[in-house]
């Protein structure tokens, strides 16, 4: 469950650009990430704290998370609250280590991935301080492998930030959809005009569960009703948080093809290698009673037209 804690998380109009680890580039107003309140992605809000206020890093650090434990606003939800089980900070060379409690092992994986994402992204601001790294009552955050998961920078999440309004945007995508016996995938390019705020991943798994337009020569892989609850990307591997109606057989297709359907949608976009489902939050599930999707899924074009 603590599967590579961090994961896309969000952070939009740095679209492209991680937070700079350099100390030359570190701003002098640091911004402190949240968390936004349907535990989507990432906000960013200026937290008025002047790094050259204080001596050391010890205090600007208790400053940071003094202000990433809590939050009025409704629309966002503080990544280091007590709530998530958040101990301490202790500033190790070039490298801060967060302490939890048991609470955060009862959170779902993008739930942890976007406390550490926000958390990362807020602390890395510090000069000298490169990387965050987490562990739950003194041992390290281990991912689904039972692997100890290392030190986190800036650059180790996708931007895209989920309370901000940009201009729309226009990106071509390679989406797979069925084939007209629902046993194959064949391959479509889409010009897609989007809102800025909206991560390239979120946006093609979107796209499929709308599915096929009229002028391409496919058929629907998702049934539309099904519901995307979230999605996320770190260090490329994309978490995908769909509601149950993905696992009921709605539309007529082959298991394999409902899956790598996105799967193969999602790696062709470049940032991700491997795929892991969750549904209604949780990836211990059977999908239609046949395929574990509590596992990584790699690209499969042997069933593309």
């Amino acid at each position: 469950m603590i599967a590579m804690l961090c994961i896309v998380l969000a952070v939009g109009a740095l679209s492209g650009c991680g937070v700079a680890n350099t100390d030359a580039s570190k701003p002098g107003g640091l911004t402190l990430y949240y968390i936004t309140s349907d535990i989507d992605s990432l906000v960013t809000v200026p937290s008025g704290i002047d790094p050259n206020a204080y001596d050391g890093q010890t205090g600007l650090l208790q400053a940071l998370t003094d202000a990433l434990s809590e939050t009025s606003d409704s629309r966002m939800s503080a990544p280091l609250s007590a709530d998530n089980g958040f101990v301490s900070a202790t500033i190790v060379d070039n490298q801060v280590v967060l302490d939890f409690d048991d609470r955060i092992s009862a959170k779902d994986v993008i739930t942890k991935t976007l406390i550490m994402a926000a958390a990362t992204r807020t602390i890395t601001q510090m000069k000298g301080v490169d990387s965050v790294s987490g562990t739950i009552n003194g041992s390290p955050m281990l991912n689904s492998a039972g692997m100890v998961i290392g030190p986190m920078s800036a650059d180790s999440f996708l931007d895209n930030e989920g309370l901000q309004i940009t201009a729309e945007e226009r990106t071509q995508l390679t989406l797979y959809f069925a084939n007209e016996t629902g046993d194959g995938l064949t391959r479509v390019t889409r010009t897609v005009v989007y809102s800025g705020n909206i991560p390239m991943d979120k946006l093609v798994v979107m796209q499929l569960i709308q599915g096929p337009q009229d002028n391409e020569e496919a058929y629907p892989v998702i049934d539309p009703n099904t519901k995307l609850i979230n999605v996320t990307t770190q260090d490329g591997t994309c978490y995908v948080n769909l509601d149950s109606s993905f696992l009921a057989p709605g539309v007529n297709v082959s298991n394999d093809v409902a899956i790598y359907s996105i799967v193969d949608s999602l790696i062709e976009l470049g940032s991700v290698n491997k795929v892991q489902f969750l549904i209604d939050s949780d990836s211990d599930v059977m999908f239609r009673e046949t395929v574990s999707l509590n596992t990584q899924f790699d690209r499969n074009l042997d069933i593309v037209e």
